[in-house]
């Protein structure tokens, strides 16, 4: 055990090591790097398996409900509700008392829409790029005319 404490010890310039003491600390070195790899190697089994276990979970787990379900199933909207849904809002067109369908859920700027009057304000709430509005043709009439 002496032998392990020139080894641990930082170099010493004056400090010389004869041949049995140089290949004690080559060997014990050698046992410290194989001993890392080894828990590295240990390591990485586990994280493997912690993965794959992982995987099988989500794999077995329902997917998650979709949002218009998730109100249908409620049963506490009312006409001219608006949802925000992955396909943008839409808005509850059914009847109250009535169970709910995916086909009580309109775009806000459907014609059966209650809210389509007021469906700009709801810009930047749809997931889709919206078109720029068209050029008008009297600004480019202006602009070619010469006074």
């Amino acid at each position: 055990m002496a032998g392990n404490t020139v080894c641990d010890t930082e170099p010493d310039e004056g400090l010389v090591l004869d041949d049995d003491q140089q290949r004690h600390c080559r060997e014990l070195w050698q046992s410290r790097i194989e001993e890392a790899q080894r828990r590295n190697r240990e390591r990485i089994r586990q994280v493997i398996e912690e993965n794959r276990l992982r995987r099988e979970l989500t794999a077995s787990l329902p997917p998650p409900p979709v949002t218009v379900e998730t109100f249908i199933s409620a049963g506490s909207l009312s006409y001219g509700d608006v949802v925000v849904t992955d396909f943008g809002p839409r808005v509850f067109i059914g009847k109250l008392l009535e169970a709910a369908t995916p086909e009580d859920f309109v775009a806000i700027d459907s014609p059966r829409s209650p809210h389509r009057a007021r469906a700009t304000q709801f810009d930047g709430a749809f997931p889709e790029r919206r078109a720029p509005p068209p050029h008008s043709p009297a600004a480019s009439t202006l602009k070619g005319r010469q006074p």
